[in-house]
């Protein structure tokens, strides 16, 4: 293991460095003065659409000092109003002022629709809100903040703008100002010529609603999305914003051009080597864990052959030289022999199987069988060696016929090798249950014990070739680590599903779904 990783290092050091320091300078001899053209046409940009945007502030506050100012006169509220902003704004729509228990509300001659009282006591702060007293408290301290939010009335959206008016020295009112306006007709009739002086020839100056990619108002009779270099967004009106770039190429693409293809070949031969680097210390990874893999079940199958060999050995051996005193003695002798005797036979047949099955040379039938019948056969074989391992078990058979497609001695061995996991791996609490049923067009066998359960980290690898758990209580316990693989590859020549839920300390569930024979 350690070579390997002093080569995978070795490889990285001697290969992929280079390239990724070569593609660094490449990126490095962008030269100062590039970066900081790029940078200065950026901020410009920036200061363009900024200018915009407080260009239309500046409009909408000098609409509500027009109000102000008309609050405090002599002459008309309406007509005052009426004459200054209906007149000469078509975007504004309707004017509402609150004053106590006193309300304005003009409407343009323009406008196809009209809002009520009601309408404006819903969408403004209650002058008991902390709304309200934050308006006042943004005014009290010399700002007078809009609230701006967009509402649609039939197939039209309006913009309703909300505050707080002033007296003309500028000390906050009890009066709540708000304007209704058509934002994209504010964009084009009112902020159009803004628009167009700060384009000039040099640039293309866009709005666009953020629903839509087709601008509602350009400089320019057509705008290549890819020519935008900065967009903000307009600060009165929240579901559009600005958007600004040059006729042509972008300057930043100018600049960079000579650039782009080598470095676009560099990145892609980095990536090509890094995948290429990451395949290879996979599979090696992969092969170097199967090797270890492979070791220890040497080892282990070794350790499972040799303590049977040895006591039939000793037991041979003791009855050869007639040093057994009785005959009940004998007896037990015998059992003993007879029983490590079958522990070595289970062993060289589930290599064997697993060999067959490894190479593609196990064939298995494919007869109509019913999995009840094998599960009640299984169980009640095991039944005496349940017993003498100390073990209590629940057996609960589907009432309905469970017909399957397979190979019955292939099943049996599925459920004898869960059997033999469930004794093996359960301690204090010696209780096996298996159960059939069907459900959804699948028959189920499943098989619970409480023992001492599987770690979440190793449950995807319990099905894996050669895997033994090699921390905790697991690893004590003696195996060859095919008896899961062996369940999972008889499983998927059936075309089954097998599933694990276990929790360490409570026990494990597998759960063999086949699929039904139709009737």
């Amino acid at each position: 293991m350690r070579s390997f990783w002093k080569n995978a290092w070795f490889l990285v050091i001697a290969v992929v460095l280079p390239i990724i320091a070569y593609a660094a300078y490449q990126l490095s001899t962008l030269s100062e003065d590039e970066e900081n053209i790029s940078m200065i046409y950026q901020n410009q940009l920036d200061a363009i659409l900024f200018s915009v945007n407080q260009y239309s502030d500046d409009i909408v506050k000098g609409w509500i000092n027009t109000m102000e100012e008309s609050m405090e006169s002599d002459t008309n509220v309406d007509s005052l109003i009426s004459y200054n902003l209906f007149q000469f704004q078509p975007a504004v729509f309707q004017i509402y002022i609150r004053e106590l228990d006193k309300e304005i509300i003009l409407t343009s001659a323009e406008a196809d629709t009209s809002f009520t009282t009601d309408f404006y006591q819903q969408q403004l702060p209650d002058p008991a809100s902390d709304q309200f007293e934050q308006l006042r408290n943004y005014a009290e301290n010399g700002f007078q903040k809009i609230l701006s939010s967009q509402f649609n009335e039939g197939d039209r959206s309006y913009l309703l703008l909300s505050f707080i008016m002033l007296s003309p020295n500028n000390t906050v009112t009890s009066r709540m100002g708000a304007i209704i306006l058509d934002p994209e007709l504010f964009i084009r009739e009112t902020l159009s010529t803004k628009f167009q002086t700060v384009a000039q020839d040099k640039f293309v100056v866009s709005a666009y609603r953020r629903d839509n990619t087709d601008p509602v108002y350009s400089t320019a009779d057509s705008v290549n999305s890819e020519s935008i270099a900065v967009t903000n967004n307009f600060w009165l009106l929240p579901n559009y914003y600005l958007a600004i770039g040059t006729p042509g190429k972008p300057v930043q693409d100018i600049i960079r051009e000579r650039t782009v293809t080598n470095l676009g070949i560099l990145l892609t031969l980095i990536a090509f080597l890094g995948i290429a680097a990451f395949l290879i210390l996979r599979n090696v990874r992969k092969e170097m864990r199967l090797a270890q893999k492979k070791a220890d079940f040497v080892s282990n199958v070794s350790h499972e052959l040799r303590t049977p060999l040895a006591l039939i050995s000793m037991f041979a051996e003791t009855l050869e030289m007639d040093r057994v005193p009785t005959e009940e003695k004998k007896k037990e002798y015998y059992q003993i022999m007879q029983k490590e005797s079958g522990r070595l036979t289970g062993i060289v047949n589930k290599i064997l199987t697993f060999s067959q099955m490894d190479n593609g040379k196990k064939q298995f039938r494919h007869d109509k069988i019913d999995l009840n019948e094998i599960v009640a056969e299984v169980v009640s074989n095991y039944e005496f060696h349940l017993r003498t391992k100390g073990f209590s078990h629940v057996l609960s058979l589907s009432e309905e016929p469970l017909p399957i497609e397979g190979d019955k001695e292939a099943i049996a061995e599925v459920l004898i090798n869960l059997l033999d996991n469930a004794i093996k791996y359960s301690t204090d609490t010696k209780e096996i249950t298996v159960r059939t049923v069907k459900g959804n067009e699948k028959a189920v066998m499943t098989v619970q014990d409480k023992g001492i359960g599987i770690p979440k980290g190793d449950q995807a690898q319990v099905f894996e070739k050669f895997f033994r758990v090699s921390v905790g209580d697991l690893a004590q316990s003696k195996g060859t680590g095919l008896g899961l693989s062996l369940v999972k590859q008889i499983i998927d020549e059936h075309k089954g599903d097998v599933r694990l839920e276990s929790e360490p300390g409570k026990g494990s569930i597998f759960m063999i779904l086949f699929p039904l024979l139709k009737q």
